[in-house]
């Protein structure tokens, strides 16, 4: 009989996404008798398992997965270099916002960038399920209100959003007093003509 242990292993690396313990005892159960406790059990072995190789078990919001440490970053970085989407500042500023300010609105986003959130954006945030529509605010037209999904917090390799980084104090500008009006000619002072052109 296979081990719970051998078949949480298995189950968790041929996941295209992270398992709860839930999911996985589910699985497991409805094949072999075992409880939720002989999955959690089984977890914390493969963690010992793994502490001299170069994979662990991670905690994510969705669950656990099986990856790489960071230790080996830089030839991970070799392989995924091409494949590595590229995204813009625009889209990174307005996941930012959602992040932090969640939940949000589109005018929310747009009040706080000073510019318009383009419709792209927006699908590529939600087609990467990174962000969902939670509810619509009760304001005139009903704007939906956007927040991050689990999803998001896997991506990032986050358990919960209390993790993410606090963000710095913007401290307000200085008043310097400047005289910015520009200064107006003299009555009598004269222009050269070749200026004038």
């Amino acid at each position: 009989m296979i081990k719970v242990k051998n078949i949480v292993e298995a189950l968790l690396l041929s996941s295209g996404e992270p398992m709860s313990a839930d999911k996985l005892h589910k699985i497991i159960n409805s094949k072999t008798s075992c409880t939720k406790a002989d999955v959690l059990e089984s977890i914390d072995e493969l963690k010992d398992d793994y502490e001299t190789k170069e994979i662990e078990i991670f905690k994510v919001a969705s669950g656990f997965r099986i990856q790489a440490k960071s230790s080996i970053n830089d030839f991970l970085n070799i392989i995924y270099a091409e494949k590595t989407p590229r995204y813009s500042r625009a889209l990174m500023e307005t996941l930012s916002i959602i992040v932090y300010k969640q939940p949000v609105t589109r005018g929310d986003i747009e009040s706080i960038r000073g510019v318009s959130v383009s419709s792209s954006i927006m699908r590529t945030l939600t087609d990467r399920n990174w962000i969902k529509i939670v509810g619509y605010r009760d304001v005139p037209g009903k704007p939906a209100m956007f927040s991050t999904t689990n999803e998001f917090l896997d991506y990032f390799g986050l358990e919960k959003l209390s993790e993410l980084p606090d963000l710095p104090d913007i401290k307000e500008p200085q008043n310097f007093n400047l005289d910015l009006e520009p200064e107006s000619l003299d009555e009598s002072t004269t222009v050269p003509s070749d200026q004038l052109n």
